[in-house]
């Protein structure tokens, strides 16, 4: 089976000026290493119309999935569903089965204009369900349009995993060691240049209380039967220069 990737496009000038503190794609991130697709990239953009539409049409041409999230909301400020009419060509249009959604949710009298702009989306768009506040996201392609609000997004997400075609969960591994990077860096850079298959990630860490450190070394791959050679590896190299190291 080919590769199968993915790329995540968070969409909201609150993101940008920092009122607003991005969890979704950490969220999407995990979900999609689970279910063996590999994320390449994330983009934080703001709310212009020719900013989403450049970036997801790029996205669309380079990724098996792309994920947005925001700008699918009631307000002035809320042009993702829009943009990705324009950008695809399609009619930007009441979606009759999410305007009745949406009407069957509100009491009578509330389903006033700026709700019933959450039923407005490219006319061939397929509904994604949102077990939470009826307001639907939709799929266009191979484009899947969230919401921001994290739990909303979260629950929406869930469900349309199920739909995804899914590759080989990625094969990671972490070793604890009590060494820093500048005695390991050289010895660590040749184990990797013999696994190209692999990629071997060291991170320092420094305990303030305890005045001690050491580094996390973590190694991934998607493509190897097993990666416990590399970990054998590296285990003998730090025991070689003295050192200590432990699965976490």
């Amino acid at each position: 089976m080919s590769k199968i990737t993915a790329g995540i496009i968070i969409i909201g000038d609150e993101i940008l000026s920092g009122r607003t503190l991005d969890s979704n794609s950490n969220f999407i991130a995990k979900k999609l290493i689970e279910s063996g697709i590999q994320l390449n990239e994330i983009k934080i953009i703001r709310d212009d119309r020719e900013v989403i539409i450049s970036n997801v049409l790029e996205f669309h041409k380079k990724y098996s999935y792309v994920f947005t999230t925001g700008g699918i909301g009631p307000t002035h400020d809320d042009i993702t569903s829009e943009s990705i009419a324009i950008a695809f060509h399609q009619k930007y249009c009441f979606n009759k089965k999410a305007y009745k959604i949406l009407e069957d949710y509100y009491p009578k009298g509330e389903f006033n204009e700026s709700r019933k702009k959450m039923a407005k989306m490219p006319e061939f768009a397929k509904l994604i369900f949102n077990p939470l506040t009826a307001a639907p996201g939709f799929k266009i392609k191979n484009v899947y349009v969230l919401p921001g609000v994290p739990n909303i997004m979260q629950k929406m997400f869930i469900r349309l995993l199920d739909e995804l075609v899914k590759g080989s969960p990625k094969k990671t591994a972490t070793i604890n060691i009590n060494l820093y990077e500048s005695s390991i860096a050289l010895d660590l850079e040749k184990i990797q240049n013999n696994y190209p298959e692999c990629s071997i990630g060291s991170y320092p860490y420094y305990n303030y209380i305890s005045k001690s450190g050491g580094v996390n070394i973590v190694i991934s791959s998607w493509t190897l039967e097993s990666i416990d050679p590399i970990i054998k590896k590296i285990e003998e190299m730090i025991s070689l220069l003295g050192g200590k190291s432990s699965i976490v």
